[in-house]
C-alpha cells in the first residue's frame, strides 16, 4: 500500500558541539548474548567534559536462525513505540530479540522517505530539501536479494509514456508541489489537488494499481484530461490511476496533446543492486562509505555538528554483520549525545564498512529481550523520558524452532531470610539452547534444600535453622540452585540511623521539599533526617513531600512492620512510606492514618508490611501528604531510627491499655530495666507525655503543676469555655489552655488566691487530689501512712488512692505528702489509673 504524505519534515537541533575524544575513554561495558547471532552491548564513555552511553545490537546474519527485518505499524500512519511494535511481531518461531527506531516520519505519522518490501513500494516518500536536511540525498539500508545487508545510494526511475513521448514521475501519492509530477493510485480516492495543474485520469489498467512494485510495467486508457486552471481534485478510478502535473509548460503540453482514449504506459524501476531486495528503508545522511567517514551533508550544518541522541545502522565489509547503534543524549550527567562526524568515527572503530544515520533525537530507542524473555524491553534512556511513537523499526529476529531446556532462572529468592519465615518458590523464566523461552509446568518442578537450614513442602520453603544453604529446583533433568542464608533475628534490624543525610534526596508533588541532617532534635545516634515541606504552593490537588533513599535499602526477609521515630509538628497530615518488592511492584505503607500525624515531639510509629509482597523487599521512601486543601500548610518533620521489625506487637500504638509485649524504648534515658519503663513508654505511645528534643525523658526531674495540667487535659480531652482566672498564667503560656480547662472542671486549684504557680513543683498530696478529682475516684478505709493524719487537707484524697490500690507508701510506712513528685512517679500513677 502506498500512503500520501502532506506535512513538511522537521528536525530538532541541540546547540552544542562534541569531539572525537567523547568515545576514547571507555569506563564500563556490559555484554549479553540475547539470541544465537545477536549480542547486546552497553558501553559507557567519559571524558573531562562529557559522558556517553552507547547501546549496540551486534547482529550476525550468517546464523541460520537470525534475521534482520523491517517492522511497520498497521495502518502505516498509526505510529507505535518501538517496544510495542517489536512485541506485535514476536510469535513462536519468530521471536523479536532486539530493535531500534528507524524511519524519519512526517507530522501526519507517515514515513518521510522510501520504504519498499519485496519490491512493493510501501511508501515512495520524499527527499529532504535544503542543506540542513539529512535526507537530501537518496540513501538507504536494506537486505539484498542474496540476504546480505546493504547501505548505499539508490536510483529510481519512474516514468510514463503517452503518444510515444516519455515523461518523468517525481512522486507517488504525495502532495503535488511546484514543478512536480505525481502518480496517484486508487488508495487515495481523490488527488486533493488545486486548479493549478493538468490531470490525466486513466482507467482500465492492465494490473491492480493499488499495490505498486519496482519492476512494474502497466498501461491504461485515458478517460479524462483536466486543463490548467480548471478544477483539480480528480477522482481516482478503482481500476486505474491519475497522473497530475503542476509544471505549467508541461501541463499545457499534455492538456493539448493527450485526448480521451489514448494509452498511457507506466514503468517503475530501481537500480539493480536494490532490485528484489527483501526490503529498503531510506534515511540519512550516509555516515560511512567503504570504511571511511563519508557524510552526505555538510559537517558544519546544525544537524551534523550538534551533539544529539543518535540512532544508526552499520554493516561490515562482508554484509553479514550488522550493528544497530543508539547514543543517548541531552541528559547532562548521564549522556550528552554525539555529532555525526564523531558517530561515524565510532562506527568505523566497531568495524563498519558502510553506515547510515537513522531518525534520532527524542525518537532514539533500543529495546532488547533477555534470554528466556518473551518480549524486548527498553534498554536506553530516551531524551523525552519515555519512548516516542515511531513509524518503523529495524528488528533482530530469532526464527529457531522450540529447542530443549538449557537454563532456568528461579523466582525472587532473597539471599538472606529470617529464621521462621516462609518463601513461595517458583521458576521465573527458562530458555532453550536458542535462548528462546520455555514454558515450565510448575507442578512438575521438584524442590529441595541443601544444608540443614529448612524444609520444603510442595513449593514453600520454611527457614527452620540459621546457617548457609541452597534451594534447588529440578525440571526435566536440569538442576539449578540459589544460595540462601538463614539468620536469627530477635526483634529488629536497623535500616538507617539517619546519621548521614547524604544517603537521601528530596522530591515533591505540587509542593516544595528539602532534606538535611539535624543535630537536634535527635532520638538516637548523632543526627536525625530533617524534612522541610511546603504545601502552600499555588498548585491544587493532593500534595506530598518525599525523603527518597538514593539507593533503595535492602530489607532482610519479610518483617512484620517497618518502624520509625518521628518528631511531629502536629499538623494533622498523613505519613506514609514506600517499599518495592522483588517483582518491582511499589507498595505504599501507612505510618499513620490520613490526618494522623497529630503529635509534636518524638513518637515511634510502625507501618505494616503487606503479606502479599514478593521477596526481596527494599525500602524506597518516607513521605508526608495532604489531600485536603484547607490543611495544606508548611512545616518540618524529623526522622530517626528506621528499622525492620520481625515480631508482633513490637511497638505499635495499642488500641487498648495493654502494653505491647516487646515495646520500643521511647526515650534514651529510660531503658527497659528502668522501674518506670512500662508506664513511661505506654504514656508516650498514647501521646500523653513528651520527652525533650535530645530524645531524653529525664525521669528524675520534678514535674511542674503546668506539666501535670497539660497531661490531665490531654488524656481527658478537656477544653475550656472561659478564660483562666489565674493572673500568673498568661495567654501565651504553653499550658494556658490546659490550665484553664482543669480549673473550669475543678480538677486543679490555685495555690493562693488568683495564683496557679505553673512552674511550682507538684507535691504527692496535690497529685492525690488531682487524680481523685479528674477520674471521679471513690473509696475509703484505714490508711497505714503515719505522716498523713485525718486532719491533713489531702487525707481523703490519699485515702481514696490507697483504697483503689493506686498509692503505695515508703518502707517506713510514710506517704511523704509534701515531697515533690518526679516525672517517672507521675507517669506511674497515671499508668495505674488508666489500667485500673
Amino acid at each position: 500500500m502506498i500512503v500520501a504524505s502532506f506535512i513538511l519534515l522537521q528536525f530538532s537541533f541541540h546547540f552544542s558541539t562534541a569531539s572525537a575524544s567523547d568515545f576514547n575513554n571507555k569506563v564500563a561495558e556490559e555484554k549479553l548474548e540475547v539470541s544465537p547471532g545477536v549480542t547486546h552491548l552497553e558501553r559507557k564513555y567519559q571524558s573531562s567534559t562529557t559522558k556517553q552511553v552507547v547501546n549496540v545490537l551486534d547482529v550476525n546474519l550468517s546464523n541460520t536462525y537470525t534475521e534482520l527485518e523491517l517492522g511497520l505499524p498497521n495502518p502505516m500512519n498509526s505510529l507505535r513505540t518501538t517496544s510495542s511494535l517489536a512485541k506485535s511481531y514476536s510469535t513462536l518461531g519468530h521471536r523479536v530479540v532486539g530493535a531500534v527506531n528507524a524511519s524519519y516520519f512526517l507530522g501526519n505519522g507517515v514515513p518521510a522517505n522510501l520504504l519498499a518490501q519485496n519490491n512493493e513500494i510501501i511508501n515512495y516518500g520524499i527527499l529532504g530539501e535544503g542543506t540542513e536536511s539529512p535526507t537530501q540525498n537518496p540513501i538507504a539500508f536494506g537486505i539484498s536479494k542474496t540476504g546480505n545487508a546493504i547501505i548505499d545510494s539508490y536510483i529510481t526511475d519512474l516514468n510514463f509514456t503517452v503518444n510515444g513521448k516519455e515523461y518523468n514521475i517525481d512522486l507517488i501519492n504525495n502532495e503535488r508541489s511546484a514543478n512536480k509530477t505525481v502518480l496517484y493510485t486508487p488508495d487515495q480516492k481523490t488527488t486533493k489537488t488545486n486548479q493549478w495543474g493538468t490531470e490525466i485520469v486513466v482507467s482500465s489498467a492492465t494490473q491492480n494499481t493499488e499495490d505498486l512494485h519496482f519492476g512494474d510495467q502497466f498501461s491504461g486508457v485515458v478517460s479524462k484530461v483536466t486543463a490548467f486552471n480548471t478544477p483539480g481534485n480528480s477522482t481516482i478510478p478503482t481500476d486505474g490511476f491519475v497522473i497530475s502535473v503542476q509544471n505549467k509548460k508541461l501541463a499545457d503540453e499534455l492538456a493539448a496533446s493527450v485526448s480521451t482514449g489514448a494509452t498511457v504506459e507506466v514503468e517503475l524501476s530501481i537500480d539493480p543492486k536494490w532490485m528484489d531486495a527483501e526490503y529498503i528503508i531510506a534515511a540519512g545522511p550516509l555516515l560511512v562509505k567503504d570504511g571511511r567517514t563519508n557524510i552526505s551533508m555538510s559537517n558544519s550544518s546544525l544537524f551534523a555538528s550538534s551533539r544529539s541522541p543518535r540512532t544508526a545502522v552499520a554493516v561490515d565489509s562482508t554484509g553479514k554483520r550488522v550493528f544497530l547503534v543508539t547514543v543517548d543524549g541531552r541528559q547532562d550527567g548521564y549522556s550528552n549525545g554525539a555529532t555525526l562526524p564523531d558517530l561515524a568515527s565510532y562506527l568505523i572503530s566497531m568495524g563498519a564498512n558502510n553506515a547510515i544515520n537513522l531518525d534520532g533525537g527524542g525518537s532514539t530507542t533500543m529495546v532488547v529481550r533477555e534470554p528466556g524473555g518473551y518480549y524486548p524491553t527498553l534498554v536506553n534512556r530516551p531524551s523525552d523520558g519515555s519512548e516516542r511513537r515511531v513509524s518503523a523499526i529495524l528488528q533482530a529476529v530469532n526464527t529457531a524452532p522450540q529447542g530443549t531446556l538449557k537454563s532456568m532462572t528461579l523466582g525472587n529468592i532473597p539471599s538472606e531470610v529470617v529464621k521462621g519465615s516462609t518463601i513461595s518458590l517458583s521458576v521465573k523464566s527458562a530458555y532453550d539452547q536458542y535462548l528462546n523461552p520455555v514454558e515450565i509446568d510448575s507442578s512438575k518442578v521438584k524442590w529441595s534444600v541443601e544444608g540443614n537450614i529448612g524444609t520444603v513442602n510442595g513449593s514453600t520453603f520454611t527457614a527452620t535453622a540459621s546457617g548457609q544453604g541452597k534451594i534447588i529446583a529440578e525440571y526435566e533433568g536440569l538442576k539449578v540452585s540459589k544460595s540462601i542464608k538463614v539468620i536469627n533475628v530477635e526483634d529488629t534490624i536497623v535500616l538507617d540511623n539517619f546519621d548521614n543525610a547524604a544517603n537521601w534526596s528530596s522530591t515533591a508533588a505540587k509542593a516544595t521539599a528539602s532534606i538535611s541532617s539535624a543535630s537536634e532534635p535527635v532520638k538516637e545516634g548523632k543526627a536525625s533526617l530533617k524534612l522541610n515541606y511546603d504545601f502552600s504552593t499555588s498548585e491544587t490537588g493532593t500534595k506530598a513531600a518525599y525523603a527518597v533513599a538514593k539507593t533503595p535499602i535492602a530489607i532482610t526477609g519479610k518483617p512484620k512492620t517497618i518502624g520509625l521515630w518521628v518528631y511531629g509538628d502536629a499538623a494533622n497530615h498523613w505519613l506514609r512510606g514506600m517499599i518495592v518488592d522483588g517483582a518491582g511492584t511499589k507498595h505504599a505503607i501507612d505510618f499513620t492514618e490520613q490526618g494522623g500525624l497529630n503529635w509534636s515531639g518524638w513518637k515511634y510509629v510502625a507501618a505494616e508490611v503487606p503479606s502479599t509482597v514478593e521477596l526481596p523487599i527494599k525500602f524506597d521512601r518516607i513521605y508526608v501528604t495532604e489531600p485536603t486543601a484547607s490543611n495544606q500548610n508548611k512545616g518540618v518533620l524529623y526522622f530517626d531510627g528506621l528499622q525492620a521489625v520481625y515480631v508482633d506487637d513490637y511497638a505499635g500504638q495499642p488500641s487498648k491499655p495493654e502494653q505491647p509485649s516487646n515495646p520500643e524504648p521511647s526515650f534514651s534515658d529510660v531503658s527497659k530495666s528502668h522501674w518506670a519503663y512500662t508506664a513511661i513508654n505506654y504514656l508516650n505511645q498514647e501521646d500523653l507525655i513528651k520527652g525533650y528534643t535530645d530524645g531524653t525523658f529525664k525521669p528524675s526531674n520534678n514535674i511542674t503543676r503546668a506539666e501535670a495540667a497539660t497531661i490531665i487535659a490531654r488524656e481527658l480531652d478537656l477544653s475550656s469555655t472561659k478564660s483562666s482566672s489565674f493572673t500568673d498564667v498568661s495567654k501565651n503560656h504553653y499550658a494556658y489552655a490546659a490550665i484553664a480547662a482543669v480549673e473550669e472542671k475543678g480538677i486543679i486549684n490555685g495555690r493562693s488566691p488568683g495564683k496557679f504557680d505553673p512552674n511550682g513543683k507538684l507535691t504527692r498530696a496535690e497529685m492525690a487530689a488531682i487524680l481523685t478529682r479528674a477520674y471521679n475516684l471513690t473509696g475509703t478505709g484505714k490508711i497505714p501512712f503515719t505522716d498523713v493524719k485525718p486532719n491533713h487537707w489531702a487525707y481523703p484524697y490519699i485515702q481514696t488512692l490507697y483504697a483503689n490500690d493506686l498509692a503505695g507508701g515508703f518502707a517506713d510506712n510514710t506517704y511523704r505528702p509534701n515531697d515533690n513528685i518526679n516525672r517517672a512517679q507521675f507517669a506511674t500513677f497515671m499508668y495505674r489509673i488508666l489500667n485500673r
